[in-house]
């Protein structure tokens, strides 16, 4: 008997929609299924936590979600469109428009100042920086006077703030989040989390948040786990 598809709140349209999803990776002359027949389904502006066991696919989900990898069998929506049906420049173009992502070690690039890898999505995305707009999510943030430093020069907890910001400038339907606390203190930890759900709930931004911190997920509207390549509520 399959397991059953997460339940998703009937007022909601999906943000991200996964259906059938098998991936099969290799190792060495081994297939290992990572994921098998996974369903999930994320409405518009709803927070959900993925836990599960290290090497458990939490990370493959988030990179099927983004586009940044095909399902062997399976379909993957994105704020509607499928991905399957986009080849690989129009998947970098539309992810790069849609989506925002955090990961646990901030992936800031070290040349640019923390104001500069902020506005990386927009200039990415050709969209002209909006000065009014960018002065709120960054006040929000309480980063507004460090845009003119370089990463060296911010704690952990000030670069994961930054990559926050950068994540969410180009307004995106979706937030991909990978251990985004793993690498902070706890009083850091919770600062951030608090901000996670502040500005994800002002933005209508849906989020999918990869974690293995109880604290990190009970910000989160549903707690699902990822064991034998499905997921089930928790």
């Amino acid at each position: 008997m399959s397991a059953p598809t997460p339940a998703m709140p009937a007022e909601t349209a999906p943000a991200l929609s996964m259906h059938g999803i098998d991936r099969t990776f290799r190792s060495g002359k081994r297939l290992v299924p990572v994921l098998r027949g996974l369903d999930l389904k994320i409405g518009s502006g709803e927070r959900v936590a993925v836990m599960g066991a290290s090497g458990s696919g939490k990370s493959t989900l988030l990179h099927l979600a983004a586009g940044m990898d095909r399902p062997d069998a399976g379909q993957v929506e994105l704020l509607g469109r499928d991905l399957g049906t986009l080849a690989e420049p129009q998947m970098t173009r539309f992810r790069a428009r849609t989506v925002g992502l955090v990961f646990q070690d901030f992936n800031l690039i070290d040349s640019l100042s923390a104001g500069e890898n902020i506005d990386l999505p927009l200039w990415l995305n050709g969209r002209p920086r909006k000065n009014e707009a960018l002065d709120e999510l960054t006040a929000a943030l309480g980063i507004d006077e460090l845009l003119d430093r370089l990463p060296e020069q911010l704690s952990g907890g000030e670069k994961q703030r930054v990559a926050i910001a950068r994540a969410l400038v180009h307004e995106p339907g979706l937030m991909l989040a990978d251990e985004p606390t793993g690498s902070l203190d706890e009083s850091t930890a919770a600062d951030v989390l608090s901000l996670f759900e502040q500005i994800t709930a002002q933005r209508g931004c849906a989020l999918v948040l990869v974690t293995h911190n109880p604290a990190a997920a009970a910000i989160c509207d549903r707690r699902l786990e990822l064991r034998g390549g499905r997921l089930q509520e928790i």
